[in-house]
């Protein structure tokens, strides 16, 4: 039996646990796909935590066993609403690769075991929610609900599918990062207004019922329909909805064929004071104690040691969703309440002295925003080049990083690194900023995502040139022999991205040979939902609307992956196959030679 000490620090997970509280039901009960892991980087925790700041009785219903009602009835009725997610990532990610694989492992369950989550648990998890608690409101939220909070493709049944809200049958639909939508639902519901009523919450998507609900000045967006006649129109409907992603612009509508929703605009960023709050609420870090008997949860390991700076990326890069999901406008935290972060960590009885990253979505936007006032149509502010607009003042960064220097001192045997991804085109801009990154917060390698070799297929992803990495790359060196240190780079590719020819992958792998770089992660273009990416590979065509060429056949994207990591010799014969048949004699040759050290070296 868990004791209770084990316990009581955690969002409660059984009536007992609710019982040692004095409650004799939940305000809200959170259904997750995931084990409950109370950090700040899992949702459920940090929803969890800023419902219970704002005085509500949270519940936790974790991974409930789907084949049944009684799981959903354990913890009783919610008073106010359930509230779904499908956990951390994207449910069909979390459960196949990129060809449509298996996964053999769920980071994100006890363990690492499979089968603890239905295939699609929003809409499995809404249908027993409903089943036990009929007039309970249902509301999604989550990575997945937000990124599906449209018509959108899904790559395992290669189909356009309905905005799960309707899938889901549910009331609301959250999407962003959900703190100020959820705090809004909750404290009108509690007030007594009816769901139903429930039309003008930034950040939320509704359903229009015999057309009362629709917004006068709402922007239609292509239907499923229509999306499915003409593949093109996917396109169009990503184009339509980026220009009005962003908060105080107007709502869309759009027909599922059956139903219609209405999808609000997103609600305003957290300040940065609201970031330091949310931020500084009673984290225990660990996984919940049922747990330990069961293997503990992998995915904490990574990130228990790790403090996130800000919010929101102006990258757009098009095979990213955090434009419609964080937005790209910066929400940085003060630096005082950072080190209060990193004080707590330090003083928890598993810490080793490493901070194991303190950083964002890319860890060089801290600090930096927008000059502009009003709106912008633009999904970057680096791309095609630097907006005018775009105040790239490195001077809090510095200050944060000076920061944490100084703190490195105030104990023995301390290290902070930056492990989350850096913009290097960025990095270009301040060589203060480079200088202070090699020399203070890399801890042997560093991340960087130069993504592919040619600048056309960059282009398409909405990435710098190679040039720039290039120049990243000399300037890197620089800062290392002025800190005398032997750092390295690890270099980010992505595979059959749409528009990449298997002459723009060879062209790649050419570099990498001459680099002799073994790239060991690589990642193999998945169509996520709600990325410009993921249109162009429905539609086939770019955002100008030119035909380009798709790598969508197992085969392809199996050998473009293979050209990537060429020296490995499970890729030799799939690479000899292909290059023996085109004029790439000379290449085969010198992987021929890799595969014969590496049976060298075996024996």
């Amino acid at each position: 039996m868990v004791e209770l000490n084990d316990t009581k620090q955690f969002l409660p997970m059984t009536r007992e646990e609710m019982t040692r509280r004095g409650w004799d039901r939940a305000d809200v009960i959170l259904i997750t796909g995931d084990a409950y892991v109370d950090h700040p980087s899992f949702g459920v925790a940090l929803i969890g935590r800023w419902l219970e700041k704002l005085g509500h009785r949270v519940a936790i219903l974790a991974q409930p066993d789907w084949r049944s009602v009684d799981p959903f009835r354990s913890l009783g009725a919610p008073r106010l609403f359930w509230g779904i997610t499908s956990g951390c990532i994207d449910s069909r990610l979390n459960d196949y690769a990129s060809m449509g694989n298996r996964r053999q492992a769920d980071v994100y369950s006890p363990g690492g075991a499979t089968g603890l989550r239905p295939a699609r648990p929003l809409l499995t998890y809404a249908a027993r929610a409903r089943q036990a608690y009929p007039d309970v409101p249902i509301v999604l939220g989550g990575l997945e609900a937000s990124l599906r909070r449209l018509v959108h493709y899904d790559y395992i049944c290669d189909k356009m599918m309905r905005s799960v809200l309707i899938d889901a049958k549910a009331d609301l639909l959250v999407f962003g990062m959900g703190e100020l939508a959820v705090a809004e639902i909750a404290r009108r519901l509690d007030c007594g207004e009816a769901v139903v009523s429930m039309t003008n919450i930034p950040g939320t998507a509704y359903k229009v019922v015999r057309n009362v609900g629709v917004p006068p000045d709402a922007v239609r967006l292509p239907s499923l329909t229509q999306q499915n006649e003409d593949r093109r129109q996917v396109m169009t409907a990503f184009e339509q909805y980026r220009l009005l992603a962003r908060p105080g612009c107007q709502p869309v509508v759009q027909d599922q064929d059956p139903g219609v929703i209405v999808v609000m605009p997103p609600a305003r960023p957290l300040t940065g004071e609201e970031l330091d709050d949310l931020y500084d609420l009673p984290f225990t870090r660990r996984w919940h104690p049922r747990y330990d008997s069961e293997g503990g949860i992998a995915a904490l390991e990574p990130v228990t040691s790790s403090i996130t700076t800000h919010r929101g990326c102006y990258g757009g890069c098009s095979f990213c969703s955090i434009y419609f999901h964080q937005g790209k406008e910066i929400t940085s935290r003060s630096i005082p309440s950072l080190l209060a972060e990193a004080d707590r960590i330090a003083a928890d009885s598993r810490f080793r002295g490493t901070i194991s990253d303190i950083g964002g979505p890319t860890a060089n936007m801290y600090g930096t925003r927008c000059a502009a006032d009003g709106p912008c149509s633009r999904i970057s502010c680096v791309y095609p080049s630097l907006c005018s607009s775009l105040n790239l003042d490195f001077g809090p960064l510095l200050e944060m990083m000076e920061a944490f220097v100084r703190w490195k001192g105030q104990g023995p045997r301390r290290h902070v690194y930056v492990a989350s991804g850096i913009r290097h085109d960025l990095a270009l801009q301040s060589s203060e900023y480079l200088d202070m990154l090699v020399k203070h917060f890399v801890g042997g390698h560093l991340k960087v995502a130069p993504e592919h070799y040619c600048d056309r297929v960059l282009g398409l992803m909405g990435k710098p040139t190679f040039e720039s990495f290039r120049q990243f790359e000399a300037r890197f060196d620089e800062a290392c022999r002025k800190a005398g240190r032997e750092y390295y780079l690890v270099p980010y590719f992505i595979s059959a991205h749409p528009g990449c020819t298997l002459d723009d992958a060879v062209k790649l792998t050419e570099y990498l040979v001459r680099r002799n770089w073994r790239p060991r992660q690589v990642q193999d273009f998945v169509p996520v939902p709600l990325t410009r990416s993921t249109a162009m590979y429905v539609s086939g065509q770019d955002a100008q609307g030119q035909t380009i060429h798709i790598p969508s056949g197992r085969n392809e994207k199996r050998l473009q992956a293979a050209l990537l990591q060429y020296y490995r010799d499970a890729n030799a014969k799939i690479l000899t196959q292909y290059l023996r048949t085109t004029d790439h004699a000379g290449l085969l040759k010198q992987m021929q030679r890799i595969w014969a050290d590496n049976r060298r070296k075996k024996k």
